[in-house]
């Protein structure tokens, strides 16, 4: 089992918040929404996630990718936008942990989709970590996906996200061929992500009004007749 050296004992965490273009988000969504309110909806969450690790109290916290629209709101929320680098989502995630771990510090991949989001998720995750001796993922609720992973600084060169079909079991896997151990943290706002109408749909019902606040606005489109707007 590797050791973390004594100066970084306790590292601080730097969030990594990876992003599409918004014409490539949500392409599930596109049977039942037209593409602004896709796009719309892409950075209601977006913005709900960068304001809850700003309530969190951390800083800085990183962008990577996206468009110009992505970029402007990332800054004017307080985060460093970042070019992605990356050939894909685990890529570019890869990228990003070495980036930190040059810097000196832990990582936590966060996706930009996860509409229940609270400050205290972020804090709660952190400190499931115990002082960063382990890696800590949060799974999806369904689909086998991982919705946060936190890898400690040390850790960063061993360890390699496997984002796609059946991913926590991936990660788990890997953190036990390290030697290491896992803390899982299970929470309604990192476990919901936002995929596909069914979720618009069970989400609405979880909060009404959901989609429009997301929005900022009523919809222009939706053509999920069981979802009640209100």
């Amino acid at each position: 089992m590797m050791t973390e050296s004594p100066e970084q004992a306790n590292p601080t965490v730097v969030p990594v918040i990876p992003m599409k273009p918004l014409a490539n988000c949500k392409t599930r969504l596109t049977r039942v929404m037209g593409p602004a309110d896709r796009e719309d909806l892409t950075m209601g969450m977006f913005r709900r996630v960068l304001l809850a690790i700003r309530g969190a109290g951390i800083d800085p916290f990183w962008v990577v990718g996206g468009d110009d629209r992505i970029r402007n709101v990332a800054r004017t929320l307080g985060a460093n936008w970042m070019e992605d680098l990356g050939r894909n989502l685990n890529d570019t995630i890869t990228k990003s942990f070495e980036n930190a771990r040059m810097r000196g510090v832990s990582a936590l991949y966060l996706p930009g989709d996860l509409p229940f989001i609270k400050p205290g998720d972020i804090h709660q995750l952190i400190r499931s970590a115990e002082h960063q001796h382990n890696v800590t993922l949060s799974p999806a609720r369904r689909d086998g996906g991982t919705n946060a992973i936190l890898v400690p600084y040390d850790l960063i060169p061993y360890f390699r996200p496997e984002l796609g079909n059946n991913s926590f079991r991936k990660h788990v896997a890997t953190a036990a061929r390290m030697g290491v151990s896992v803390a899982f943290y299970y929470s309604q706002g990192m476990g919901f992500d936002l995929d596909d109408g069914s979720d618009l749909e069970e989400y609405e019902h979880m909060e009404p009004g959901l989609l429009s606040r997301l929005l900022g606005r009523e919809p222009k489109s939706l053509n999920l007749t069981s979802l009640e707007i209100r």
